[in-house]
Parts: C-alpha cells; structure tokens; sequence
C-alpha cells in the first residue's frame, strides 16, 4: 500500500516536471532513442517496442505495452497495461485496469493492480502480485474524516498569527484592549462587515466597471475573515495571558483553546462564524480608536477608552515695569 502511494505520488511529480514536452502524444514508440527517457502520457498509449530502452512510465488516461526494457516503474492510472516479453526494473502498477505478464517477461518489482492481474507461466516477478489493490488515499483520509478542515484551520491560524505578531506587535496590543473594553461594540461591529462585505463585493461584481475590483475583494474575504479569527485567538490568550506576559504565549494559550474547539462538531462552525466577525469587530474599533488619538486624543493603553490631551500652559514671563528711583535724605560731614 504504501509502495503503491510512493508510486503514485513520483507519477504526478513526474507529470508536473514532464507534461509539457509529453502532454500531446498519443503513442509513443522511441525505437530510435538512445537515452532512458521518461515516457509521461495524460491521455494515449506508450509502446516500448523490443531492443528499446527507456525510464520511468506513466500514463493518466491510456495503456501501456511494454516488450522491450524499463528502467523504473511502469504506472497507469486509468487503463490496462501489458508486459509483453518486457524487462522491468522495478513495479508494474495500475490503479484502474487489469494486467497481463506474458511468459519470458522479467519484473524486478511488485506487480498490483486495482483490477484483474494475469501472470504466464514463465514470467518471473521479483516481489509480490496482488490484483483489486485499492490504491487510494481514502484510508488514511478517512482515519482524519471531518477533523481534517479543523486541522487544516488551526494550523493557518497559528502561522497567521505568529507573522501578524512578528509584523505589527503594537498593533495587535491595541486590538485586544479594544477586545477587552469594548466587546459589544466589536461584536456588532464584526457581524456587520461579515454580511456587508460580502454584498458590497457581489454588488461591485455585477457592474463592469468595477468587476476586477469586486472579484479581488471576493477572493480576498476568505484571508480577511481568517484574520479575524486569528485576532479572536489572540484576544482570548491576552485575556488569560495580559502584559506584559510574552505574546507568542498569549497567542499559543488563546490558539490552543481555538484549536480544540474547532474539533467539535458543528460547534466548529459557530465558532469559526462568530470569532471571525469578534476579531474584525475588534480590529475595526481599534482602528477608530487609533485614528481619533492621531486627531487629538491619548489612548490609554492599560485601561478603556481615550483621555483628552492635557493642556500644558506656559507661565507669561514677568513684564518689566518702569519705577523711579529711590531718593535719600542727604547727609553732612559736618
């Protein structure tokens, strides 16, 4: 099975590196090559004819015939394949489509096939031949089944939020006070960009003029609400975890309770719902706030809300009056 996997995995690999030279051939018969080259088909046959070598083979869609030498594996994905007095170093695989070994072929490898596999008397296979293999990742999918989103989620939002952390640290200072002193206000805040945006897009979508706007901003709604969930996260772990506590801690404890509610059933999509909306909220109000100190208020950043501006006054200096001078009594030295 997991030879199979190993295989298939090098078979896309494979494609991905030599699709464009191969992705229009139909047959191939590469009598005249003198190097081993990989024969890669999304859709044909591949026909190794005796006295020719060539590397690794792989068909998506088609079959294989194989009477000269293959110095790798033989893999198709959809399609039967024959090894007809072939020589093949390593396995001979099919995840839909039978197999037939003639006598007097020689496999180094396994030989499985997802369908009916044939080997005459005389063919000699180096490992094991099974037929109905079912090569597929569904096994090991289905051990994770609905908890991989959530893994796949938790794992975002912690790589999100420890560069968030590392981009803006203030920043995200600033959003867990607003979290903390103005919850409702970032709730109501959050639930109404989460179904505005989403109008405002579509809208801007339908007119012409801004239809490459509206669809960035339509791509760009699943990353601006996993921010907000991120921001959720780390408003939870300041609360647990307030300064001038490290902050990659405060995220870790408040990603650790996200995480593991996340693995919850149906609670999961709750929580996801409503900590994206708390977490754009927060950011929101922490925005507002930011902008009304820069237009004359002091954030306190320890305590709720803003304090004005204290005016400092500077004493007039002492203005120099004009006064006679003092006269005294004359006196004799007599």
């Amino acid at each position: 099975m997991s030879r199979a996997i190993r295989l298939g995995i090098v078979a896309i690999a494979a494609t991905w590196i030599l699709a464009p030279a191969t992705a229009g051939a139909q047959v191939l018969n590469p009598g005249a090559s003198t190097h081993a080259q990989e024969q890669v088909v999304l859709s044909g046959t591949v026909a190794v004819p005796k006295g020719t070598t060539v590397g690794e083979v792989v068909v998506f869609h088609g079959r294989a015939l194989i009477s000269g030498a293959v110095q790798g594996d033989v893999v198709v994905l959809d399609g039967p394949v024959t090894i007809d007095g072939g020589y093949v170093t390593g396995s001979v695989v099919t995840m839909r489509g039978a197999i037939h070994v003639t006598g007097a072929s020689l496999i180094g490898g396994d030989v499985l096939g997802g369908s009916t596999v044939v080997v005459d008397r005389g063919a000699r296979v180096g490992g094991q031949v099974r037929q109905h293999v079912g090569l597929t990742l569904q096994g090991p999918l289905a051990v994770l089944g609905i908890l991989l989103g959530s893994v796949a989620l938790a794992v975002s939002v912690l790589l999100l939020g420890l560069g968030l952390l590392l981009v803006a640290p203030r920043g995200a200072d600033r959003i867990s006070v607003a979290a903390s002193t103005s919850p409702f206000a970032a709730l109501g805040w959050g639930v109404i960009l989460e179904v505005l945006l989403p109008v405002v897009c579509v809208l801007a979508a339908a007119t012409i003029v801004a239809l490459p706007l509206g669809l960035a901003l339509l791509l760009a709604l699943g990353f601006l609400f996993l921010v907000g969930l991120v921001w959720t996260a780390w408003a939870i772990g300041r609360t647990l975890l307030p300064a001038p506590r490290s902050r990659v801690l405060a995220l870790l404890a408040g990603w650790a309770i996200v995480a593991a509610l996340g693995l919850v059933p149906w609670a999961n999509v709750v929580l996801w719902t409503l900590g994206s909306a708390f977490g754009l909220g927060a950011m929101t109000v922490a925005l507002w706030r930011a902008r009304r100190a820069g237009r004359g208020g002091r954030h306190r950043v320890g305590g709720g809300g803003f304090v004005p501006e204290p005016r400092i006054t500077v004493p007039e200096a002492p203005v120099a009056v004009d006064r006679p001078a003092p006269s005294y009594p004359a006196t004799s030295d007599d």
